[in-house]
This record gives C-alpha cells, sequence and structure tokens, in this order.
C-alpha cells in the first residue's frame, strides 16, 4: 500500500507540474466567470513629520492585521494612499492655516503589501505635501514594492497589468495641483477610452467632493471646499463608466457616501477613511472604516458585492465593527440619494441586483400602453416607483428640447420618466395634456401630471408641466419638474407664479 501511494503521489505531481508547464493553470484562471475586486478608502499609516512621535505604535506593523483576512480574499486589493512615502526632507506645502502634512517612512510601503495591496491610487490633495521630492520618492517607492499604481499628471496616469489571465487598467484623478484633473471629464474619458481598448477590466478611482461630515450626500453639482473646485462626481463618475469604466471606486469626503449601479457598473462616490493612523478626525461617521468587495463578470457588469465595517482607532488601525456599521450608513445614504437604482444592500452589507428592477421589467406593462389611463393592479409599476424614480434625476440641469439624461426640458422631463417605465405619454405639453384623466386642483395625487402656462403665453394652452410628488390633508401640492433651475421639487401653495398659470391636472395611472 505504501509503495502504491507513493506511484499516485508521484503521478499527481507529474500530471500537475505538466499541466501546470503547458499553460493549463493560466487558462483556467482567464476562464473564470467572476472577478472580485476589493477597495478602500484614505489610508495614512502614520506620519514622520514634524517627528516620529507622529507614528502609530509598533512602527505602524499591526495596523492591517484586522482586516488583513478580507483584504488579500480578492483577484485585485484597491486603496487611495493619502500622503508621500519619504523618509525625510521635501519641500513642504505652502499653507495659510489649518493645514495637514504627511510624510511616511518608505519601510511603511510592506504593510500594504503584507495586507494584500495590489493597486494603489495616488491622485489626491496629499500626494504634494512634500512636493516633487515627495511624489518622486513615492513612485519610486511602491514600484521597487510591486505594487501598482497611477494619478499623477504627465508622469503616471495609467497603470496595465496583468493578474491570473486578466488584464487590468486603472488610472486615478483629482483636482489637485500634479494629479490627473477631475475636472477636465473630456480628458478623462479620452484616458479611460484607451484603457477600455487594450484592457479586460479598468478600474477608475478620484478623490473629490467636499469633505466632512455635512458633505456625505451626492449633491449633482459642482462642489467646493475651502474655495477650490472639487468636481462634479456625479457627472464625473457617469461619465467615467460610458467612457469604459467597469468599477468606480469613490474617496476624498472622509465620510462614506452612496453607491450606485449605472450602466451596469458599480460606483461608490466614497468609502471615507479606512487607516488614517493619527491626525484625522475619526468620531462618528469620520470613523466608519469600509471595506467593499465587488464581484463582476469578465466584461465588467455588476454581479454581487459585500460591506465588510471596520471602525478607525486612533494609531492601532481598523478593527472590525459587529454593528455593521459603515454598511447601514452607506445603505441608507443610497435609498436617499438613488432610491431607483438597480443596487439592493442589507444591514449586514450584502450588495445584490434588484433582479426585479422597475426600470428593467416593465415588459408586462408595455401592452397597456395604448389605454391610458391603464389600472396597475396587474402591472408591478405603480405611483411610488414613478416618484422614487424621478428623484434620481434632482439636480439635472435643464435645456430647451433635451429629452436626458444628462439634461431635460419639461415635457422631456415628463415623457423620459413615464416612457422608463414603458408609457408613452407623448413628447411635449400639448400633446401630453391629451392623455389621461382631467383632475380638479383639490384632488391631485401623487404620480398626476400638472400643466402651467408658458412665461409670456398669455392664453391657456400649456407650455410647462410636471408630476406630483404628494399632496397632504392641507392641501400643500409638491411637484417634481425641469425649469430654468433644472430638476427640482417646487410647493404649487408656495409659488404665486405657478399658481397663476395653474391649469389643470391629469391622471395618468389609477389604481385598484
Amino acid at each position: 500500500m505504501k509503495h502504491f501511494d507513493l506511484i499516485i503521489r508521484t503521478f499527481t505531481v507529474t500530471v500537475l507540474s505538466v499541466f501546470s508547464i503547458s499553460g493549463f493553470s493560466q487558462e483556467k484562471q482567464a476562464d473564470k466567470t467572476v472577478i472580485s475586486v476589493v477597495g478602500t478608502g484614505d489610508i495614512m499609516l502614520g506620519s514622520n513629520y514634524p517627528s516620529n512621535a507622529n507614528l502609530p505604535v509598533n512602527d505602524g506593523s499591526e495596523l492591517m492585521r484586522n482586516a488583513k483576512d478580507i483584504l488579500k480574499d480578492a483577484d485585485i486589493t484597491f486603496g487611495n494612499l493619502e500622503g508621500c512615502f519619504l523618509d525625510s526632507g521635501g519641500y513642504k506645502k505652502s499653507c495659510k492655516s489649518g493645514c495637514y502634512y504627511f510624510r511616511m517612512p518608505d519601510r511603511y510601503v510592506n504593510y500594504l503589501v503584507d495586507a494584500g495591496y495590489d493597486l494603489i491610487n495616488i491622485a489626491n490633495n496629499h500626494m504634494g505635501d512634500f512636493g516633487a521630492p515627495g511624489r518622486t520618492n513615492t513612485v519610486k517607492v511602491l514600484r521597487e514594492a510591486g505594487l501598482n499604481y497611477a494619478g499623477l499628471e504627465n508622469i503616471c496616469e495609467t497603470a496595465v497589468f496583468e493578474k491570473d489571465g486578466i488584464k487590468y487598467g486603472f488610472c486615478g484623478f483629482a483636482p489637485n495641483s500634479g494629479t490627473v484633473k477631475i475636472t477636465n471629464i473630456n480628458n478623462a474619458k479620452m484616458i479611460i477610452s484607451r484603457l477600455k481598448s487594450e484592457c479586460d477590466i479598468v478600474i477608475v478611482s478620484f478623490h473629490g467632493g467636499a469633505e466632512g461630515k455635512s458633505n456625505n450626500r451626492v449633491t449633482r453639482k459642482t462642489e467646493t471646499f475651502y474655495g477650490e473646485n472639487r468636481g462634479n462626481v456625479y457627472e464625473f463618475a457617469h461619465a467615467a463608466v460610458d467612457a469604459g469604466a467597469d468599477i468606480v471606486f469613490g474617496h476624498g469626503p472622509h465620510v462614506v457616501r452612496a453607491a450606485e449601479l449605472y450602466s451596469d457598473r458599480f460606483i461608490i462616490y466614497s468609502m471615507g477613511n479606512f487607516c488614517t493612523a493619527g491626525s484625522f478626525d475619526i468620531s462618528g461617521i469620520s470613523g466608519y472604516a469600509p471595506a467593499v468587495k465587488v464581484f463582476v463578470d469578465k466584461e465588467g457588469k455588476f454581479v454581487k458585492g459585500q460591506i465588510f465595517s471596520f471602525l478607525q482607532k486612533d494609531k492601532t488601525g481598523p478593527v472590525s465593527d459587529q454593528n455593521n456599521s459603515a454598511a447601514k450608513e452607506i445603505k441608507r445614504l443610497t435609498e436617499l440619494d438613488f432610491p431607483q437604482t438597480g443596487l439592493i444592500i442589507s444591514n449586514e452589507g450584502i450588495i445584490e441586483r434588484k433582479n426585479d428592477m422597475l426600470v428593467e421589467n416593465t415588459d408586462s406593462c408595455n401592452s397597456l400602453q395604448d389605454s391610458l389611463p391603464v389600472n396597475t393592479s396587474d402591472c408591478i409599476l405603480t405611483v411610488q416607483n414613478i416618484i422614487d424614480f424621478s428623484k434620481q434625476f434632482l439636480g439635472i440641469p435643464y435645456r430647451s428640447g433635451s429629452k436626458g439624461v444628462k439634461s431635460f426640458d419639461c415635457s422631456g422631463f415628463t415623457s423620459f420618466v413615464f416612457g422608463s417605465f414603458g408609457y408613452d405619454i407623448g413628447a411635449n405639453c400639448i400633446s401630453q395634456i391629451q392623455q389621461g384623466i382631467k383632475v380638479v386642483r383639490e384632488e391631485l395625487q401623487s404620480g398626476d401630471l400638472v400643466f402651467f402656462k408658458g412665461r409670456n403665453d398669455k392664453s391657456n394652452r400649456a407650455g410647462h408641466v410636471g408630476i406630483v410628488v404628494s399632496n397632504d390633508e392641507d392641501g400643500n401640492i409638491k411637484f417634481i419638474h425641469a425649469c430654468n433651475r433644472g430638476v427640482i421639487i417646487d410647493e404649487l401653495n408656495k409659488s404665486p407664479y405657478y399658481q397663476r398659470r395653474y391649469i389643470t391636472g391629469l391622471r395618468i395611472l389609477t389604481e385598484s
């Protein structure tokens, strides 16, 4: 028996060696149907400026110990390096007041390698804390450690690398001097498109948006902080996906923000701080430190995900949070900012696709288009779905004649919203006012259309339209519409302008 076991073991080793030599192992990896990528937010492993007294306990060796297993359990692990690697010296940036300076010892790069990081963003404000020497040395240290990195203008704008038979492309963006600019969206699109033409999976990182606990919402507008243009992260992320990005990891506000599924691609607008040993405020939501694991198919389409919740402890690194605070906060913000996105996030951090997402599953309603008004009792569309869907476009700019999605006029907005659920209500106010059932103002309900005369029209012809959001027991009517201020919600009873021009209401959908 012992002799037989030896023969079997020898045969097994020989066969495996042959397969490995022939490339079988690599081909199997390349044929994998799902790819996993873990992303984390800001990493600042302790600063040796102004002295080594600012370095963490045990020289930082234990900072990642509690997260290491999760970080290593992925095909690719990404993080944002908030500061430069430099043992000493450099040219300290000029600053009027309240500035932070982050300079990590070169040897600390080994903690990133040991934790399983593959990919590092260096497009952020603190990469320039110690000028050109800091940036140059950081690139050198990362390269010698075998890590992939990008984000500096004209130095390392992109990274292309291969792992397990998959070719990855990466680029990082920020609003700061020396970085590839988040504010130059046309240039960003060209960079991303070029990467997608040569890579299987493209990962995009941005460091943008206003900072602090009060800036945890995705505004869909250009954000400023201390007078600096920090970019329109919503516009940037969508443009990145349109250009070929498969995953978009955001960071910069130092708190978490919402996640979104856009064109089957995963976007998270901020992962907050992850491992920032000292100097930062890590109280309350500023201490939420998620690791976000995303699974995509070989085309980059989102499959599923998981938010692992950690809390930061001063100078000791992230620790596992049994209350799942980060996951719950991302879930809450996602439901607020993107109520109609294709993601469902559980309190435990499980991220799943809404396979029954209404916008993608309106086939059962389409046959009813020719018989408006319709009864939706046997249809997956409800009035609340219409309202929730319409709200995700708040802040989108107005443009005459535009039908979406980057801009709308009034009838373009209403036709787009109803059309997304399979209902053709016409392309302009004149055709839309001929649909549905007329409703007196006192009986308006959520989902009804409201029509107004145009600004300079003295006749009773419809020139503006919106969708009723609510009509409370006191008769306070809120409606969402696209006007010269963009897509906004107005209150009819508090607007003399719209009260004077009000014509009628129409009920397009009725529910039993």
